[in-house]
């Protein structure tokens, strides 16, 4: 579809106010009749210092019979990183299940040293239902799924709920919403987006992930090689070949097998992760449900380490089903079996299935326990298990602290929570890895952008609205026009030496009907105001015209905004016709 770039103008906003942008590094200064004098401050880069990184632990406290304890307060915990006592800097108690509100006028103030109070339900419930179709699932099990999910929205959504779908493989996402109808006839057609491939795995000899790892990472584990050498002459003729050649035939398989999954796990959870933070600038009760098989997590603790502190930084409660269900003793129906083997290497091989399927669980048990979340697993009713965690009252506490460490070196972290109350269990997040490398203000940027105009939904921590109209240009095109306004009335500014300073990115993007982009736009704006210059600007916001030249059609806007002060995004999405 040809269509032309985006032309940008940016309307006057009083006659006392106007916005000057120059290309894309754009200032944003006040008018008041006067040309502003440079000085050394006005003409230097505007920057924004990144945050320090904290540390958020989630933490469920349970008594002897498995009810929740919900009266401990910042004087009952204790945490430490590394053997050394932290501060703690927030302390709450909080809930994923919506609560009755209190009755207003009824509402207790906490006093300091009293328990904390589990927030109530003013905001939506965001259910996000994903599934993983990329670490070789059974097609039996995609189903068990998929009917669970329908299950859960025809019997668990209730008013108010918003719900989305989405696949790890990145074939399939279903916008949150709360139309139960659409949810439904999304989730009957679903298999069909769904990867179906399953990794390419040798018939001779059949070796479980845990094997294929092992063997490919010399791992110290003689068993595995043996009875992968058994096996694979069991099966083939190895009269002529010495042992090492043969070592070799089943080291090569090993690895062929190994890094085809491993790139599948890492793939999984790159999407997991950018999934979950691109819930963070959603105001609500955000609990992911996530369907898997499961894998092996030796090769990948750092990643699934990096999807927990996503987790636990966007407020999201990561809850599992193993899409498995019930285990089994011997071979599942799905599972290739060499009936050739001899009994001595059948029952190793059972050994070695059963340890494999349990590894398996490990990440998806991490991945619930460290959030506050729930893990459904060795039963094959899966509804059950989205029930659970639906119904049941889960309440956490969720603490933070700064990190001692502030050197970006990958290194593992270890926390340890105590509590002073006898008689309770604590389940908690154990530790963390440090970042790898810095992350700048800018790639902070770029990233959040990026997500926002992936997230399944529009974020409303900045309030954005754009009208539309439309005139014809030839037979074959039309003249769109957008009028963007953002509201900046929640937008915090520094005040620097008698100037309102922040720095905001306003992206726009247009999408036909497949899905396809068609065109963009990115700018950012510098501002720098004198307080009659701020005072317009709050009273009368911030607009936009965009002009583009399209085909008559369907389209899809998105338009996002972020500021540089606190982070805070808003963005819109809109259908339309032209003509």
């Amino acid at each position: 579809m040809s269509s032309t770039r985006f032309r940008l103008r940016w309307i006057s906003l009083a006659a006392v106010f106007s916005l000057s942008l120059i290309a894309i590094d754009a200032r944003v200064s006040s008018s008041d009749g006067k040309k502003p004098k440079k000085t050394p401050d006005q003409t230097a880069p505007f920057t924004f210092k990144v945050p320090v990184d904290v540390v958020v632990v989630n933490a469920m406290v349970t008594d002897k019979k498995g009810s929740p304890v919900k009266d401990l307060t910042i004087n009952d915990f204790k945490v430490y990183e590394d053997g050394k006592p932290q501060p703690i800097h927030t302390f709450s108690l909080e809930t994923y299940r919506p609560v009755q509100e209190p009755v207003e006028g009824t509402a207790k103030k906490q006093s300091p040293g009293e328990p904390a109070q589990a927030e109530t339900a003013t905001t939506p419930r965001y259910f996000s239902l994903v599934i993983d179709d990329l670490n070789s699932p059974a097609m039996e099990q995609f189903y068990r799924a998929l009917e669970a999910m329908k299950k859960f929205v025809t019997n668990q959504m209730l008013p108010g709920d918003l719900v989305m779908i989405y696949a790890v493989s990145g074939r399939a996402e279903f916008p949150f919403t709360s139309n139960q109808e659409a949810l439904l006839q999304y989730l009957s057609e679903l298999y069909k987006k769904l990867n179906l491939s399953r990794t390419t795995k040798a018939d001779c000899p059949q070796l479980t992930d845990l094997q294929a790892y092992r063997l490919a990472n010399s791992v110290a584990d003689m068993d595995s090689l043996d009875v992968a050498i058994i096996e694979y002459c069991s099966c083939m003729d190895c009269t002529n070949l010495s042992r090492d050649t043969i070592e070799q035939m089943v080291l090569a398989e090993a690895r062929k097998q190994y890094y085809e999954e491993m790139h599948f796990r890492q793939v999984a959870l790159s999407s997991l992760r950018q999934h979950v933070r691109s819930l963070r600038h959603f105001e609500g009760r955000k609990s992911v449900i996530l369907f898997s098989p499961g894998f092996i997590a030796e090769d990948v603790r750092y990643e699934i380490q990096e999807v927990v502190d996503r987790a636990l930084r966007a407020g999201v409660v990561f809850n599992a089903v193993d899409a498995r269900g019930l285990y089994t003793v011997g071979f599942d129906a799905s599972e290739r079996v060499n009936t050739a083997s001899n009994p001595m290497v059948l029952a190793r091989k059972i050994s070695a299935l059963q340890e494999a399927r349990m590894s398996q669980a490990d990440p998806l048990s991490q991945l619930a326990a460290e959030t506050g979340g729930y893990f459904h697993h060795n039963n094959n009713d899966l509804y059950a298990g989205m029930k659970v965690i639906a119904e049941r009252q889960t309440y956490y506490y969720v603490l933070t602290y700064a990190s001692p460490d502030i050197r970006n070196d990958g290194r593992y972290h270890k926390i340890k929570l105590e509590v002073s109350r006898p008689g309770i269990e604590v389940t908690y997040r154990k530790g963390y890895y440090a970042p790898k490398e810095e992350i700048s203000f800018e790639t902070r940027k770029k990233e959040d952008i990026l997500e926002a105009m992936q997230a399944p939904g529009n974020l409303n921590k900045i309030p954005v609205q754009f009208s539309y109209s439309f005139y014809q240009l030839d037979e074959n095109r039309y003249q769109l026009v957008l009028l963007i306004q953002v509201d900046v009335r929640g937008i915090k500014f520094l005040n620097e030496e008698a100037r309102h300073r922040n720095l905001m990115n306003l992206v726009v993007a247009a999408y036909d009907e497949k899905d396809h982009y068609i065109d963009g736009l990115d700018k950012q704006i510098e501002f720098s105001l004198t307080n009659d210059g701020y005072a317009n600007l709050v009273n009368y916001g911030m607009t936009s015209k965009v002009e583009i030249a399209v085909p008559p059609g369907r389209y899809k806007i998105k338009a996002v905004v972020r500021e540089g002060v606190q982070t805070k995004m808003g963005s819109l999405t809109k259908v339309l016709e032209v003509p």
